[in-house]
């Protein structure tokens, strides 16, 4: 049986984890003073490996968003939509933005279905390439607004997004928990209109920190 493995819960700052595909980054940015996006992946294994990508536009990246129509059909463009990865070796996938020039923040699923090559006999002599296993990635695209705004309040220990565009936000310092230790981090990203409350950092004490990035510009917020 071919494993399939496909990643839900996707709007997380981290890393996919370790699979023959290493796709990095789980969620990546079009910010808007950039219409371009070259995202790298590697064959971390000892055999070619055959990749197809395609895009799914989405309502929401969080859970129970659902599938929605692309707005024009060159709205979202990739190249190449097919390659082939020799054993440990990487490439750049192309991802191109040529949507709406407004003030919304989008959302896209990509797609990395990758397939393991190995040779089979084929007859007395002809050898083929034949997929032996296969998954199936999910990772997000965020296209940041061409008109942004950036915004946000502070207060009570809570971070609210009241501006256009997703923030990544981070809190570190003592923790809240001692069985947590004495040093604690959080990063999350926060969607427009979204709040959020740290869990693991005590931001109330006078050495915790709470910080954003608004696109790649760092903001000191506490």
């Amino acid at each position: 049986m071919k494993p399939v493995i496909f990643i839900m819960s996707l709007f997380l700052v981290n890393s996919a984890p370790a699979l023959a595909l290493d796709v990095r980054d789980i969620t990546a940015f079009i910010h808007s003073d950039s219409s371009t996006l070259s995202k790298e992946i590697k064959n971390t294994t000892n055999d070619g490996r055959l990749v197809n990508v395609k895009v799914e536009r989405l309502s929401s990246p969080l859970e129970g968003g659902t599938i929605i129509p692309m707005e024009k059909k060159d709205e979202l463009l990739l190249t190449p939509a097919s390659l082939l990865l020799p054993a440990q070796n990487s490439d750049v996938v192309r991802f191109f933005y040529q949507g709406s020039n407004d003030d919304k923040e989008r959302y896209y699923r990509i797609i990395w279905f990758d397939q393991a090559l190995s040779d089979a006999q084929s007859g007395a002599s002809n050898k083929s390439a034949v997929a032996t296993a296969s998954a199936r990635i999910g990772t997000i695209l965020v296209v940041a607004p061409r008109k942004v705004t950036f915004g946000y309040q502070y207060a009570n220990g809570k971070i609210t997004n009241t501006g256009n565009a997703t923030l990544r936000v981070i809190a570190y310092g003592p923790c809240l928990k001692p069985v947590d230790g004495k040093e604690c981090k959080e990063n999350y990203y926060l969607m427009p209109g979204k709040t959020r409350a740290f869990s693991r950092v005590n931001t109330e004490d006078k050495k915790g920190r709470v910080a954003m990035w608004q696109a790649e510009k760092f903001v000191s917020v506490k």
